[in-house]
C-alpha cells in the first residue's frame, strides 16, 4: 500500500455546481447599461454548469468533460470555451478553498429560505 495520498479533492465537481447553481452566484450586477450580454454569458454558464451535474465527472475527468461539452454546445464554441476554463478555474479554486464551499452552502441556504417564505405567503 502507498503511503502517497493523492490530491484530488474530495469535492466532486458536480457538487460543487449544484451549489453554484444554488446559490444563485450567476446573478448578474445591477449597472447602468445594457444586461443582454451579461445576461447570455450567465445562461450559457448554467447550462455548462448543468451538464456538469448530469455528466457528474470525477475530477481527473472534468477538462474532458468541459471539453465534450463545448463540443454538444457546438459554434460559435469560443464563448462555450472561455465559460468552460472558467468553470475549470473555478473549480479548482474552490476545491483548495473550504471556505469558499462553506460561504457557498451558506448563500444557497439562505436562497432556500427566502423562497420558502415566498412560498407560504
Amino acid at each position: 500500500m502507498s503511503m502517497i495520498q493523492s490530491h484530488e479533492p474530495s469535492l466532486r465537481p458536480g457538487d460543487w455546481a449544484r451549489l453554484v447553481l444554488a446559490s444563485d452566484d450567476l446573478l448578474p450586477r445591477q449597472r447602468a447599461r445594457d444586461q443582454q450580454a451579461d445576461l447570455a454569458g450567465a445562461e450559457l454558464k448554467r447550462r455548462v454548469l448543468g451538464r456538469v451535474i448530469d455528466l457528474d465527472p470525477e475530477h481527473s475527468e472534468l477538462a474532458a468533460t468541459l471539453e465534450r461539452i463545448v463540443v454538444e454546445v457546438g459554434e460559435p464554441a469560443g464563448p462555450t470555451r472561455a465559460i468552460a476554463l472558467g468553470v475549470r478555474e473555478e473549480f479548482d479554486d474552490a476545491a483548495r478553498s473550504p471556505e469558499f464551499i462553506a460561504w457557498l452552502v451558506e448563500r444557497a441556504a439562505d436562497r432556500t429560505r427566502c423562497e420558502d417564505r415566498r412560498t407560504e405567503r
